[in-house]
């Protein structure tokens, strides 16, 4: 029986595919119908730096947690950068209460942030989970939490290539639904990956 890749070389993997997602969408951002990239913000970069080292750490963590014996700390392990994106994202927010024509504070513009981390999230979270699946978590719970954070993460990541903005309130709101949804998601996909390998043993 082969055995699985190092959780490292299956972080690596995963974010190559990320990195492939982001030259897709870099190659084509002119193309999406949003409206143009307000002026750069500390605030903005903080928080795109933070969700994106989120999603690494979130990977890895979600890697070593399937394997057998490892600690359930590990899910804390993404939580600092976790705490930095969401801190910058809410002063970020901040700024926009005075900006009443900041992108996201109508629900058309938010629901197009909510559908697009919903969107990129798709084939993120069949590369993590088909990943996960060559070990057969054995903390489906805890590897569903950490890789649907980190695939959350790297979505909202990849929404700055799209239209880079500090979040409106509603906005905020909008992404924590998707992160949310994303989550849950993987928690239910990572179960039903763990029983169905079990029950094929």
């Amino acid at each position: 029986m082969r055995s699985p890749p190092a959780q490292a070389v299956r972080t690596v993997l995963w974010f190559l595919a990320v990195v492939i997602l982001v030259s897709i969408l870099y190659a084509t951002a002119h193309r999406v119908t949003l409206k143009p990239a307000d002026p750069v913000t500390p605030y903005l970069w903080t928080a795109t730096l933070a969700s994106a080292m989120t999603a690494v750490l979130g990977a890895l963590a979600a890697f070593e947690l399937s394997q057998h014996g490892h600690s359930r700390w590990w899910l804390l392990v993404p939580m600092p950068a976790l705490a930095l994106w969401l801190a910058a994202t809410g002063f970020g927010c901040i700024g926009t209460l005075f900006a009443p024509d900041s992108w996201g504070v109508v629900a058309p513009e938010a629901m197009e942030c909510l559908l697009f981390i919903l969107g990129t999230a798709l084939p993120l979270s069949a590369g993590l989970l088909a990943l996960i699946r060559w070990t057969g978590p054995r903390q489906p719970g805890l590897v569903g939490a950490a890789g649907g954070l980190a695939v959350a993460a790297a979505a909202v990541s990849l929404l700055t290539l799209v239209h880079p903005h500090n979040s409106a309130l509603l906005d905020i709101l909008a992404h924590g639904v998707g992160v949310t949804v994303v989550v849950a998601v993987n928690v239910t996909l990572a179960g039903w990956s763990s029983r169905s390998r079990v029950a094929a043993l």
